[in-house]
C-alpha cells in the first residue's frame, strides 16, 4: 500500500503543472519532465500532498480487510475529506476539492457512476494483495470498481492492475505479466516508449490511456525508485500513473525505508491504523 501512496504524493504537485499546461492548450516541456530522472532530485518537496488516490486506496483496503461494502467505505472516506477546510489557493487541488466534480456529485447523491476514468484503478492495488485466488481478485476488483466506475474500460483496467499485483506477489516475472495482460486484456506494450511519452504525453484521466502507461513504467524500471521516476517523467496524470506503478513496484522490488518515513509525514493519522492492519494481514512489507 505504501508503494501506491508514495507514487501519489510524489506526483501530486506535478499533476497541477500538467493540468495547467493542458488548460493553456499545451503540455509540459520535455526538459521539465525529465528533471525527475536526476537522482539528486527529491521525490517529495513542500508542494506535495496526498490526493484522492491515497484516500481511496486506504478506503478500499479498509473495506476489503473488514468485509465492508466498497461503495459505503469509499463514500465515507470521501465525505471525511470533502468536509475539511480547503487550505489550498489552487482551488481544485486542496483538501476539499481533491475529487473531481463528477465524483463529488456521485458521493453526494449515490447516483450515476458510469465513469471510464482511472479513479477506479488508482485505488485497487490492495485487492491484489489481500485475496489469495485469482478468481477472487477478479471478483473483488470488479466490486470495488463498479460502484463508481461501471464503464467496461474501467472494470478491465481495475482488474488488470489487481491481477498484476496478485501475480507479481506469486512470483510472476515481468515478461509473464506483459504476456498475460496482452492475452487477457489486449494491452500491447510494444507500442510504448518512455522517451516518446516524455515528449508527447498529454494529461488524460481515461483509464484505458493511463493504466497501460503506468504498467509500462513499471515494466521498464529496475528498482522501486526508478519505477516512480519513470512514472513521473512521462507527465500526464502523474499522481495516478505513479500510484498505480508504485503499487506494482512495491510487490516486485520492495520499498526503501527512507521513503516510507518521508511519506508518513504527508498523510493523515487516520490512514495509519488501516495501513498497519493491511501489512499484518498481507504479512509482507519488504523494505531496504
Amino acid at each position: 500500500m505504501y508503494g501506491a501512496i508514495i507514487g501519489d504524493v510524489a506526483g501530486s504537485y506535478l499533476e497541477i503543472l500538467e493540468v495547467r499546461a493542458k488548460k493553456n492548450g499545451t503540455k509540459r516541456i520535455y526538459q521539465e519532465r525529465v528533471k525527475i530522472l536526476d537522482e539528486s532530485t527529491k521525490l517529495f518537496d513542500e508542494n506535495c500532498f496526498y490526493t484522492d488516490d491515497s484516500i481511496l486506496t486506504v478506503a478500499v483496503a479498509d473495506a476489503a480487510l473488514h468485509g465492508r461494502n466498497y461503495k459505503e467505505k469509499i463514500i465515507e472516506y470521501a465525505k471525511r475529506e470533502m468536509q475539511k477546510q480547503n487550505p489550498n489557493p489552487e482551488g481544485n487541488f486542496g483538501f476539499k476539492d481533491k475529487f473531481g466534480a463528477g465524483f463529488q456529485e456521485w458521493v453526494k447523491t449515490g447516483v450515476g457512476g458510469n465513469s471510464y476514468g482511472n479513479g477506479c484503478a488508482m485505488r485497487i492495488s490492495a485487492i491484489g494483495n489481500l485475496f489469495d485466488d485469482s478468481d477472487d481478485v477478479i471478483k473483488q476488483a470488479r466490486l470495488a470498481t463498479v460502484c463508481s466506475h461501471n464503464h467496461p474500460e474501467s472494470i478491465i483496467c481495475s482488474q488488470a492492475v489487481a491481477l498484476s499485483v496478485y501475480f507479481l506477489r506469486n512470483g510472476f516475472t515481468k515478461w509473464e505479466i506483459e504476456r498475460y495482460l496482452k492475452q487477457r486484456f489486449d494491452f500491447d506494450f510494444s507500442y510504448y516508449s518512455l522517451e516518446k511519452l516524455r515528449h508527447n504525453n498529454i494529461f488524460s484521466s481515461r483509464a484505458m490511456i493511463t493504466v497501460p502507461q503506468a504498467i509500462f513504467c513499471f515494466l521498464e524500471s529496475h528498482d522501486f525508485v526508478s519505477c516512480i521516476r519513470n512514472a513521473l517523467s512521462i507527465g500526464g496524470d502523474t499522481d495516478t500513473i505513479a500510484c498505480i506503478s508504485g503499487g506494482l513496484a512495491e510487490v516486485y522490488y520492495g520499498i526503501p525505508k527512507n521513503l516510507i518515513k518521508e511519506v508518513d509525514t504527508y498523510i493523515p493519522e487516520y490512514f495509519k491504523p488501516i495501513i498497519n492492519e493491511f501489512y499484518q494481514k498481507y504479512q509482507k512489507q519488504v523494505i531496504y
